[in-house]
Protein backbone atom coordinates (compact mmCIF):
# COMPACT_ATOMS: atom_id res chain seq x y z
CA UNK A 1 0.00 0.00 0.00
CA UNK A 2 1.22 3.48 -0.85
CA UNK A 3 2.45 5.43 2.19
CA UNK A 4 0.55 8.70 2.55
CA UNK A 5 2.61 11.52 4.00
CA UNK A 6 1.39 14.38 6.18
CA UNK A 7 4.14 17.00 6.40
CA UNK A 8 4.49 20.01 8.69
CA UNK A 9 7.02 22.77 8.07
CA UNK A 10 7.62 25.39 10.74
CA UNK A 11 10.54 27.13 12.46
CA UNK A 12 9.12 26.56 15.95
CA UNK A 13 10.68 23.20 16.94
CA UNK A 14 8.59 22.85 20.10
CA UNK A 15 5.38 23.39 18.13
CA UNK A 16 6.53 20.91 15.47
CA UNK A 17 7.25 18.17 17.99
CA UNK A 18 3.99 18.76 19.85
CA UNK A 19 1.94 18.60 16.65
CA UNK A 20 3.83 15.54 15.43
CA UNK A 21 3.21 13.73 18.74
CA UNK A 22 -0.50 14.60 18.59
CA UNK A 23 -0.85 13.35 15.02
CA UNK A 24 1.08 10.15 15.66
CA UNK A 25 -1.14 9.38 18.65
CA UNK A 26 -4.30 10.12 16.70
CA UNK A 27 -2.97 8.43 13.54
CA UNK A 28 -5.36 10.04 11.05
CA UNK A 29 -6.07 8.01 7.91
CA UNK A 30 -2.80 6.05 8.16
CA UNK A 31 -0.58 9.03 7.39
CA UNK A 32 3.15 8.98 7.93
CA UNK A 33 3.90 12.17 9.87
CA UNK A 34 6.95 14.20 8.77
CA UNK A 35 8.31 17.45 10.22
CA UNK A 36 10.70 20.00 8.69
CA UNK A 37 12.22 23.16 10.12
CA UNK A 38 12.99 24.75 6.72
CA UNK A 39 11.17 24.93 3.40
CA UNK A 40 14.32 23.70 1.65
CA UNK A 41 14.25 20.43 3.61
CA UNK A 42 10.56 19.93 2.86
CA UNK A 43 11.23 20.61 -0.82
CA UNK A 44 14.07 18.09 -0.93
CA UNK A 45 11.97 15.37 0.74
CA UNK A 46 9.02 15.97 -1.59
CA UNK A 47 11.22 15.21 -4.59
CA UNK A 48 11.47 11.64 -3.34
CA UNK A 49 7.72 11.28 -2.75
CA UNK A 50 4.98 13.88 -2.95
CA UNK A 51 3.18 14.81 0.27
CA UNK A 52 -0.55 14.26 0.56
CA UNK A 53 -0.91 17.21 2.96
CA UNK A 54 1.57 19.97 3.77
CA UNK A 55 1.13 22.49 6.60
CA UNK A 56 3.45 25.48 6.38
CA UNK A 57 3.87 28.04 9.15
CA UNK A 58 3.20 31.58 7.97
CA UNK A 59 6.44 32.76 9.56
CA UNK A 60 8.59 30.33 7.55
CA UNK A 61 6.74 30.70 4.25
CA UNK A 62 8.64 31.74 1.13
CA UNK A 63 8.07 31.37 -2.61
CA UNK A 64 9.85 28.00 -2.67
CA UNK A 65 6.68 26.50 -1.14
CA UNK A 66 5.21 26.57 -4.66
CA UNK A 67 7.89 24.06 -5.72
CA UNK A 68 7.08 21.53 -2.97
CA UNK A 69 5.21 18.52 -4.36
CA UNK A 70 2.00 18.18 -2.32
CA UNK A 71 -1.63 17.39 -3.10
CA UNK A 72 -2.83 20.08 -0.72
CA UNK A 73 -0.98 22.92 1.02
CA UNK A 74 -2.32 24.77 4.06
CA UNK A 75 -0.81 27.87 5.64
CA UNK A 76 -0.72 27.94 9.44
CA UNK A 77 -1.83 31.53 9.88
CA UNK A 78 -0.23 33.54 12.67
CA UNK A 79 -0.86 37.26 12.16
CA UNK A 80 -1.73 37.41 8.46
CA UNK A 81 0.79 40.19 7.83
CA UNK A 82 2.55 38.39 4.97
CA UNK A 83 -0.56 38.64 2.79
CA UNK A 84 -0.21 35.08 1.47
CA UNK A 85 -2.85 34.17 -1.11
CA UNK A 86 -3.76 31.09 -3.13
CA UNK A 87 -3.73 28.66 -0.18
CA UNK A 88 -6.20 27.49 2.43
CA UNK A 89 -5.53 29.31 5.71
CA UNK A 90 -5.77 27.49 9.04
CA UNK A 91 -5.37 29.30 12.37
CA UNK A 92 -2.13 28.07 13.92
CA UNK A 93 -2.93 28.88 17.53
CA UNK A 94 -6.06 26.88 18.31
CA UNK A 95 -6.72 23.43 19.72
CA UNK A 96 -4.92 20.77 17.71
CA UNK A 97 -8.10 18.71 17.58
CA UNK A 98 -10.01 21.55 15.93
CA UNK A 99 -7.17 22.45 13.59
CA UNK A 100 -6.66 18.91 12.27
CA UNK A 101 -10.44 18.45 11.97
CA UNK A 102 -10.57 21.54 9.74
CA UNK A 103 -7.70 20.30 7.60
CA UNK A 104 -9.18 16.82 7.10
CA UNK A 105 -12.70 18.16 6.54
CA UNK A 106 -11.53 20.41 3.71
CA UNK A 107 -9.25 17.70 2.33
CA UNK A 108 -12.13 15.22 2.25
CA UNK A 109 -14.28 17.66 0.26
CA UNK A 110 -11.56 18.44 -2.29
CA UNK A 111 -12.28 16.31 -5.36
CA UNK A 112 -8.73 16.79 -6.63
CA UNK A 113 -7.20 15.08 -3.60
CA UNK A 114 -6.53 11.36 -3.42
CA UNK A 115 -8.73 8.72 -1.89
CA UNK A 116 -7.91 6.27 0.87
CA UNK A 117 -7.07 2.78 -0.32
CA UNK A 118 -8.99 -0.15 1.08
CA UNK A 119 -6.90 -1.92 3.66
CA UNK A 120 -6.05 -5.59 3.49
CA UNK A 121 -7.25 -6.40 6.99
CA UNK A 122 -9.57 -8.63 8.93
CA UNK A 123 -13.12 -7.46 9.37
CA UNK A 124 -13.72 -5.22 12.37
CA UNK A 125 -15.90 -6.89 15.01
CA UNK A 126 -19.35 -5.38 15.50
CA UNK A 127 -20.92 -5.45 18.98
CA UNK A 128 -24.50 -4.19 19.29
CA UNK A 129 -26.15 -3.16 22.55
CA UNK A 130 -29.91 -3.08 22.74
CA UNK A 131 -32.68 -2.99 25.32
CA UNK A 132 -36.29 -3.77 24.30
CA UNK A 133 -37.61 -1.64 27.16
CA UNK A 134 -35.22 1.23 26.35
CA UNK A 135 -33.46 0.80 29.67
CA UNK A 136 -31.88 4.11 30.59
CA UNK A 137 -28.65 2.28 31.38
CA UNK A 138 -28.15 1.03 27.81
CA UNK A 139 -25.84 3.83 26.70
CA UNK A 140 -23.84 3.67 29.93
CA UNK A 141 -23.41 -0.08 29.44
CA UNK A 142 -22.39 0.25 25.77
CA UNK A 143 -19.94 3.09 26.38
CA UNK A 144 -18.60 1.37 29.49
CA UNK A 145 -17.96 -1.80 27.48
CA UNK A 146 -16.21 0.25 24.79
CA UNK A 147 -13.93 1.78 27.43
CA UNK A 148 -13.12 -1.66 28.85
CA UNK A 149 -12.14 -2.85 25.35
CA UNK A 150 -9.97 0.25 24.91
CA UNK A 151 -8.25 -0.43 28.24
CA UNK A 152 -7.47 -3.92 26.94
CA UNK A 153 -5.49 -2.26 24.13
CA UNK A 154 -8.06 -2.43 21.33
CA UNK A 155 -8.93 0.43 18.98
CA UNK A 156 -12.65 1.06 19.43
CA UNK A 157 -15.27 3.19 17.68
CA UNK A 158 -18.50 3.86 19.59
CA UNK A 159 -21.65 4.79 17.65
CA UNK A 160 -24.72 5.99 19.55
CA UNK A 161 -28.00 5.61 17.63
CA UNK A 162 -30.36 6.48 20.44
CA UNK A 163 -32.99 9.17 19.68
CA UNK A 164 -31.94 11.32 22.64
CA UNK A 165 -28.47 11.02 24.19
CA UNK A 166 -27.82 14.18 26.23
CA UNK A 167 -24.13 13.90 25.32
CA UNK A 168 -23.56 17.62 24.85
CA UNK A 169 -24.81 18.29 28.38
CA UNK A 170 -23.17 15.26 29.98
CA UNK A 171 -19.80 15.90 28.31
CA UNK A 172 -20.05 19.70 28.51
CA UNK A 173 -19.32 20.13 24.81
CA UNK A 174 -20.94 21.20 21.55
CA UNK A 175 -21.04 19.49 18.16
CA UNK A 176 -21.03 21.24 14.80
CA UNK A 177 -21.69 18.00 12.87
CA UNK A 178 -22.93 14.55 13.80
CA UNK A 179 -23.07 10.92 12.71
CA UNK A 180 -25.73 11.59 10.07
CA UNK A 181 -23.46 14.12 8.36
CA UNK A 182 -20.80 11.42 8.27
CA UNK A 183 -23.18 8.87 6.76
CA UNK A 184 -24.51 11.17 4.04
CA UNK A 185 -20.97 12.21 3.12
CA UNK A 186 -19.73 8.61 2.90
CA UNK A 187 -22.68 7.58 0.70
CA UNK A 188 -21.48 10.12 -1.87
CA UNK A 189 -17.71 9.87 -1.29
CA UNK A 190 -16.96 6.35 -0.07
CA UNK A 191 -13.29 6.69 -1.03
CA UNK A 192 -12.89 9.57 1.46
CA UNK A 193 -14.45 7.75 4.43
CA UNK A 194 -11.36 7.80 6.63
CA UNK A 195 -10.70 11.50 6.07
CA UNK A 196 -14.28 12.35 7.04
CA UNK A 197 -14.15 9.99 10.02
CA UNK A 198 -10.98 11.64 11.31
CA UNK A 199 -12.41 15.12 10.84
CA UNK A 200 -15.52 14.35 12.93
CA UNK A 201 -14.48 11.86 15.58
CA UNK A 202 -14.05 12.75 19.23
CA UNK A 203 -12.37 10.69 21.94
CA UNK A 204 -13.49 9.76 25.44
CA UNK A 205 -11.35 7.58 27.73
CA UNK A 206 -9.50 6.04 24.79
CA UNK A 207 -12.65 5.41 22.76
CA UNK A 208 -13.31 7.22 19.48
CA UNK A 209 -16.90 8.22 18.85
CA UNK A 210 -18.93 10.22 16.35
CA UNK A 211 -21.25 12.90 17.78
CA UNK A 212 -24.77 11.44 18.06
CA UNK A 213 -27.58 12.74 15.85
CA UNK A 214 -29.12 16.00 16.99
CA UNK A 215 -32.44 15.07 15.37
CA UNK A 216 -33.27 11.35 15.29
CA UNK A 217 -35.50 12.00 12.26
CA UNK A 218 -32.26 12.32 10.28
CA UNK A 219 -31.41 8.74 11.26
CA UNK A 220 -34.87 7.53 10.26
CA UNK A 221 -34.38 9.02 6.78
CA UNK A 222 -31.38 6.76 6.07
CA UNK A 223 -32.55 3.63 4.25
CA UNK A 224 -31.72 0.01 4.98
CA UNK A 225 -29.38 -0.39 2.00
CA UNK A 226 -27.54 2.82 2.91
CA UNK A 227 -26.97 1.52 6.43
CA UNK A 228 -25.54 -1.67 4.96
CA UNK A 229 -23.22 0.30 2.66
CA UNK A 230 -21.82 2.56 5.38
CA UNK A 231 -21.38 -0.21 7.94
CA UNK A 232 -19.62 -2.49 5.47
CA UNK A 233 -17.22 0.32 4.60
CA UNK A 234 -16.47 0.88 8.28
CA UNK A 235 -16.11 -2.82 9.05
CA UNK A 236 -13.80 -3.56 6.14
CA UNK A 237 -11.71 -0.39 5.73
CA UNK A 238 -11.17 1.08 9.20
CA UNK A 239 -8.38 0.15 11.60
CA UNK A 240 -10.74 -0.43 14.52
CA UNK A 241 -10.74 -3.80 16.23
CA UNK A 242 -14.28 -3.19 17.51
CA UNK A 243 -17.26 -1.03 16.64
CA UNK A 244 -19.61 -0.80 19.60
CA UNK A 245 -23.08 0.23 18.48
CA UNK A 246 -25.63 1.67 20.90
CA UNK A 247 -28.64 0.55 18.88
CA UNK A 248 -32.27 1.67 18.67
CA UNK A 249 -35.16 1.36 16.23
CA UNK A 250 -34.13 4.67 14.62
CA UNK A 251 -31.96 2.52 12.32
CA UNK A 252 -33.88 1.31 9.27
CA UNK A 253 -31.53 -1.65 9.05
CA UNK A 254 -32.17 -2.62 12.68
CA UNK A 255 -32.47 -6.39 12.18
CA UNK A 256 -29.69 -6.44 9.58
CA UNK A 257 -27.33 -4.77 12.04
CA UNK A 258 -28.20 -7.34 14.70
CA UNK A 259 -27.81 -10.15 12.14
CA UNK A 260 -24.36 -8.91 11.10
CA UNK A 261 -23.15 -8.42 14.66
CA UNK A 262 -20.46 -10.63 16.09
CA UNK A 263 -22.14 -10.23 19.47
CA UNK A 264 -25.46 -8.79 20.62
CA UNK A 265 -25.73 -7.63 24.23
CA UNK A 266 -29.33 -7.51 25.41
CA UNK A 267 -30.06 -5.45 28.51
CA UNK A 268 -33.13 -5.99 30.67
CA UNK A 269 -34.29 -5.79 34.28
CA UNK A 270 -35.69 -9.06 35.61
CA UNK A 271 -37.07 -7.30 38.70
CA UNK A 272 -39.39 -5.21 36.51
CA UNK A 273 -42.50 -6.95 35.15
CA UNK A 274 -42.70 -4.65 32.13
CA UNK A 275 -39.06 -5.21 31.26
CA UNK A 276 -39.51 -8.99 31.49
CA UNK A 277 -42.57 -8.82 29.24
CA UNK A 278 -40.84 -6.68 26.62
CA UNK A 279 -37.80 -8.96 26.57
CA UNK A 280 -40.07 -11.98 26.11
CA UNK A 281 -41.90 -10.21 23.27
CA UNK A 282 -38.62 -9.34 21.55
CA UNK A 283 -37.32 -12.91 21.78
CA UNK A 284 -40.61 -14.28 20.41
CA UNK A 285 -40.33 -11.87 17.50
CA UNK A 286 -36.78 -13.00 16.73
CA UNK A 287 -37.93 -16.62 16.68
CA UNK A 288 -40.93 -15.75 14.48
CA UNK A 289 -38.60 -13.96 12.03
CA UNK A 290 -36.27 -16.98 12.15
CA UNK A 291 -33.37 -14.82 13.35
CA UNK A 292 -31.42 -17.83 14.55
CA UNK A 293 -28.04 -16.16 14.13
CA UNK A 294 -29.06 -13.22 16.34
CA UNK A 295 -30.32 -15.56 19.04
CA UNK A 296 -27.13 -17.64 18.87
CA UNK A 297 -24.90 -14.59 19.35
CA UNK A 298 -26.92 -12.84 22.06
CA UNK A 299 -25.73 -12.36 25.62
CA UNK A 300 -28.42 -11.33 28.11
CA UNK A 301 -27.27 -9.17 30.99
CA UNK A 302 -28.50 -6.90 33.76
CA UNK A 303 -26.90 -3.95 35.48
CA UNK A 304 -26.37 -3.98 39.26
CA UNK A 305 -29.02 -2.29 41.37
CA UNK A 306 -26.63 0.59 42.17
CA UNK A 307 -25.52 1.06 38.55
CA UNK A 308 -26.28 4.80 38.52
CA UNK A 309 -23.80 5.45 41.32
CA UNK A 310 -20.76 7.28 39.92
CA UNK A 311 -22.11 6.96 36.37
CA UNK A 312 -22.63 10.67 35.83
CA UNK A 313 -19.02 10.84 34.62
CA UNK A 314 -19.08 9.32 31.13
CA UNK A 315 -15.37 9.96 30.80
CA UNK A 316 -14.49 7.10 33.13
CA UNK A 317 -17.33 4.59 33.10
CA UNK A 318 -14.79 1.78 33.08
CA UNK A 319 -14.11 2.40 36.79
CA UNK A 320 -17.80 2.67 37.74
CA UNK A 321 -20.20 -0.10 38.82
CA UNK A 322 -21.33 -0.28 35.17
CA UNK A 323 -17.74 -0.77 34.01
CA UNK A 324 -17.11 -3.50 36.56
CA UNK A 325 -20.30 -5.22 35.46
CA UNK A 326 -19.42 -4.93 31.76
CA UNK A 327 -15.98 -6.40 32.32
CA UNK A 328 -17.71 -9.58 33.45
CA UNK A 329 -20.22 -9.48 30.59
CA UNK A 330 -17.47 -9.04 27.99
CA UNK A 331 -15.67 -12.01 29.48
CA UNK A 332 -18.42 -14.19 27.98
CA UNK A 333 -17.54 -13.20 24.40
Amino acid sequence: MKVRQFAICDSDSAYLKMLQAYLQKRNPADFEILIFDTVDRALEASREAAFEILLVGEGIYDTKVTEVRASKVYILQEDGLKGITGYSMIAKYQSMERMIAQVLEEFALDESCGSVERRGKNRTKLCCFYSPDRHRGQSAAALGAAQILAEEGHQVLYLNMMPFTGFEELLRTEYDSDVTDFMYFVLGHSDKLLYKLDSLKRCIHGVDYLPPALDYADLLSIGRKDWETVMNLLLYTSDYAYIVMDLSETCQGFYDLLENSDQVYLLSDSANVYSRAMLSHFNRLLRARECDRILAHTVDFELPADWERQCGNLENLAASPVGICMKGVLGKR
